[in-house]
């Protein structure tokens, strides 16, 4: 070979072992001057180790990429469990999700497994439920407009992880409710006042009017009688207050709250003309009768013929004297009252002639 040919060819091993280099210092993540490195061969021979070390290292399997337990969604355990709203109000159930990454948040209504919304996409024809999320909060809020009586139930909150995770919410919707305190009775006394309290709760708003009724009368505060009045205050919970002064029999009777977006409540009052109010309740009628009077009685039934007497065992004449003699006092007066039988059998030996009479009369006797 030439002596220039293998000049030119030496140059040029150089210049490529000096790109290399420069290489490696730039691209490497080699930082500032090199201070390590007593000459070039020291270097080059530093940077062919650790690659001949790299290629004889073994290569670790590919492994799958797992997701941490803490980094997966989860239901935000303080979020209420149960929601109450007013009828007619809006009502608010919220689902708190913390790392839910790309999964989607749907809720569900448990009475007919409805679909209702599915992030914040509405999936009902009902345009009253409708989701929303704040992300400032992570909470995915289900709203119900104008809330039902039938909306009430279980409803839940889900996350589309595999398997599925759920969150579940029991929906309470209450009714505006009028309640008569003291009922269902009250008693006062006569000339004092009637004070009847009627309370309205759970009402969306106060009740435009209260009515008070007396015999299904309305109650006119403006009669003749005088002394009636009625004090409103409304509020979250409306109070009416039915003031009767000097109360009368005639005052006695049903009363009845009807407000104008509740149920009716009653009342029934009595006005005592100084009887206790325990002589006012009634039980069931009949004869109080005596034990005493019911065992004399039997044996007067019993003894009231010879077979009874003769029967009688000799060791107890002492009980026999006692009932005959205890019978003989109670049947001069009451006795033959008591007895029907007596009475139509003398009625019967009246119309017959003298020796049936005899006969019937002894009939009767026995």
């Amino acid at each position: 070979m030439p002596l220039h040919m293998a000049h030119s060819i030496c140059v040029a091993w150089a210049m490529l072992l000096v790109v290399i280099v420069m290489s490696d210092m730039t691209n490497g993540g080699v930082q500032g001057p090199i201070e390590g490195y007593n000459s070039l061969e020291e270097m080059m021979m530093t940077t062919t180790d650790r690659a001949q070390a790299a290629m004889l290292l073994p290569t670790a399997p590919t492994v799958a990429y797992t997701h941490p337990k803490w980094m997966e969604p989860y239901f935000d355990p303080s979020t209420p469990r149960n929601v109450t709203a007013l009828m007619g109000k809006n009502a608010y159930l919220s689902c708190r999700v913390r790392n839910l990454a790309n999964k989607t948040v749907s809720w569900i209504r448990h009475r007919d497994i409805h679909i209702l919304t599915v992030g914040s996409y509405t999936y009902t024809s009902d345009q009253r439920f409708q989701a929303t999320h704040h992300q400032d909060t992570d909470d995915w809020t289900l709203q119900i407009k104008w809330a039902q009586k039938r909306d009430a139930g279980m409803y839940e909150c889900q996350i589309s992880t595999q398997p599925v995770r759920s969150y579940f919410v029991r929906l309470n919707v209450v009714v505006p409710t009028a309640t008569i305190l003291g009922g269902p009775d009250l008693h006062v006394d006569k000339g004092s006042t009637i004070n009847l309290t009627c309370t309205v709760k759970f009402s969306p708003e106060p009740p435009a009017y209260i009515f008070w009724y007396h015999h299904e009368e309305v109650i006119n505060y403006d009669s003749s009688r005088g002394g009636v009045s009625v004090i409103t205050e409304k509020g979250d919970v409306t109070t009416s207050f039915l003031l009767i002064q000097n109360a009368d029999l005639a005052d006695s009777g049903k009363y009845s709250c009807a407000p104008s977006n509740a149920d009716v409540a009653s009342v029934r009052v009595h006005v005592l003309n100084g009887e206790h109010p325990e002589a006012m309740q009634t039980g069931s009628s009949g004869c109080q009768v005596n034990w005493l009077t019911i065992v004399l009685l039997l044996g007067l039934v019993l003894c009231y013929s010879k077979q009874c007497t003769a029967a009688l065992p000799s060791p107890l004449p002492g009980l026999a004297t006692a009932i005959a003699s205890a019978s003989s006092e109670s049947t001069t007066a009451t006795s033959r009252k008591r007895c029907p039988a007596v009475a139509s059998c003398r009625q019967a030996a009246s119309h017959a002639n003298t020796q049936a009479q005899v006969q019937v009369k002894r009939h009767c006797h026995r």
